[in-house]
């Protein structure tokens, strides 16, 4: 049995990730329960805040990885580790000044965000450390996803997980002998030190290409193609944060954060679906290369993924109160009844996020720029629906169903190759 679960290369690279990136994933739900349970409503609020900025960061570290993925995957087909190597030392260096630059106008952007969101502007500068492991880190995992070492690109994020834990708790027990904003400093410090570590152990899971010999090549289009990614990439994972934000700066700080738990636990489906599309973006990459089909294989994770999303929203509906009580305890259990909208919603934008990596992995989404106006959807339906937290979730969720027919829509209008 296991001999023909391992025979398809998807189905192998999907359950390596599948198991892997959701240990990553509930390791990092735990982190979250935690810390929900340590610092109380108000302070989790900030502090699902500043990971929500943090998830931000994504924006170019997804870009990055998918882009560096793709371009990977090309050479690995050929076996031309020479270029592989190439690509990796000048996106590194690249990169290096890149962050730099970055991380000066985050500062800038920091005066503002303390003021909007009502936080320190010490804790966000701090947050912004994240950003150079936020562009270093997904070159290197990018160049492991290409070459298809699901195994490895798996254990690079279960570290930085439970580093992140251990050095948080240990730094928030502290920071109770210190005042309520040490506490959160400590658990900001303990995500930045989680992936710094896992930055390293990327390097280290990429240094057989020390190996072979840099064979320079020029990235056609990379440019061109770079647009794409950055787009689909600042909508997607805007979409995915930009409530907490918002709530943020709508609802009082204990709402805020009783609502950032709902939200939390709704990513825990979108999360737990996301090594689908992350096994299929490269295998799809290469099968457009060689002008294979694949569209088979994007039905059948869009079909895996609805299975999964489906399963999620039941037990969510189910069970609320429950889930809340065990995970979070009795302070956030009152926002239960909620808890199956959430998972409505981060199912919608699990599927949309599918959609936007098959699109990518075969050069469909030529006009990504008009992904901007689902973003503009969601932040005006946001704005106007926050009367109640029932409300403003029911917008959410609207906003995210909106969005997942849009990108079938975009996907039918471009054409596909195959």
């Amino acid at each position: 049995m296991l001999k023909q679960l391992f025979s398809n290369e998807f189905r192998k690279g999907a359950l390596i990730l599948f198991i892997t990136l959701n240990i990553f994933n509930f390791l990092n739900l735990l982190f979250h329960f935690i810390m929900g349970r340590m610092l109380g409503p108000a302070d989790y609020g900030i502090l699902a805040a500043l990971m929500s900025l943090i998830f931000l960061h994504g924006i170019p570290s997804e870009s990055v990885q998918n882009l560096v993925s793709r371009y990977t995957s090309k050479f690995n087909v050929k076996k031309e580790n020479g270029k592989i190597r190439y690509l990796m030392s000048r996106a590194i260096s690249k990169g290096i000044f890149i962050v730099i630059v970055l991380y000066a106008f985050l500062l800038i952007i920091s005066l503002f965000l303390a003021n909007f969101l009502d936080i320190s502007f010490w804790l966000i500068a701090l947050t912004n450390l994240m950003i150079f492991a936020a562009i270093l880190a997904p070159i290197l995992r990018g160049i492991l996803q290409g070459r298809k070492k699901f195994t490895k690109l798996g254990i690079s994020y279960i570290i930085e997980a439970i580093v992140k834990i251990i050095v948080a708790i240990f730094l928030v027990g502290i920071g109770f002998q210190l005042g309520s904003n040490f506490q959160i400093y400590g658990a900001m410090t303990g995500v930045l030190v989680g992936a710094f570590v896992a930055l390293l152990f990327s390097l280290y899971f990429n240094i057989d290409l020390n190996k072979q010999k840099i064979k320079r090549t020029h990235f056609e289009n990379v440019y061109t193609e770079s647009v794409h990614y950055i787009i689909a990439m600042i909508v997607i994972l805007l979409a995915f944060n930009i409530d907490i934000l918002l709530a943020k700066r709508f609802f009082e700080a204990e709402l805020a954060g009783k609502y950032a738990v709902l939200t939390i636990l709704g990513r825990i489906i979108y999360l737990g679906v996301f090594s689908i599309s992350k096994a299929m973006f490269p295998i799809t990459s290469e099968k457009y290369e060689i002008n294979s089909n694949t569209k088979s294989l994007f039905i059948k994770s869009l079909a895996v993924v609805v299975t999964l999303c489906i399963i999620g929203v039941m037990v969510y509906a189910l069970f609320p109160k429950l889930i809340i009580f065990i995970l979070y305890g009795s302070l956030y259990t009152d926002v239960s009844n909620l808890l199956v909208y959430s998972g409505i919603a981060l199912s919608f934008l699990a599927l949309t996020n599918v959609v936007l990596l098959y699109c990518l992995s075969i050069n469909g989404l030529k006009k990504s720029y008009y992904l901007f106006i689902f973003l503009i959807i969601e932040i005006v339906l946001l704005s106007l629906f926050h009367d109640s937290l029932l409300e403003y979730i029911l917008a959410f969720m609207a906003s995210t169903i909106i969005m997942f027919i849009g990108t079938l829509f975009l996907l039918r209008k471009n054409g596909e190759k195959n």
